[in-house]
């Protein structure tokens, strides 16, 4: 199941890439980083900043490395706020 992750301030979501194929509507799943195809029982992030998902392997890379800026607080909050009901998710507890 879906969830909000915490790291640091980003807006995260948790899923398989099943779930963010029926959230958005597509017949495959695609890491917007490394390009592989995965299964709909693969773990990955949905990275609302980025508004990107990316498969697990490459979550752990990206969150090592990743820096949040406050000048991206706005872009960042409309993209989770579109896609975070569309996986289950309460916006307003969020």
């Amino acid at each position: 199941m879906a969830k909000q992750k915490k790291r640091g301030k980003f807006l995260l979501i948790e899923c398989t890439a099943g779930e963010l194929m029926n959230a958005v509507g597509s017949d495959i799943c695609i890491c917007d980083w490394c390009g592989k195809t995965h299964l709909p029982s693969d773990k990955g992030c949905y990275i609302a900043v980025l508004n990107h998902w990316y498969c697990q392997e490459c979550f752990e890379e990206w969150v090592e490395r990743a820096t949040w800026y406050a000048e991206d607080a706005d872009v960042e909050r409309k993209n989770f706020e579109f896609y975070a009901p569309r996986f289950g998710i309460n916006v307003s507890k969020c």
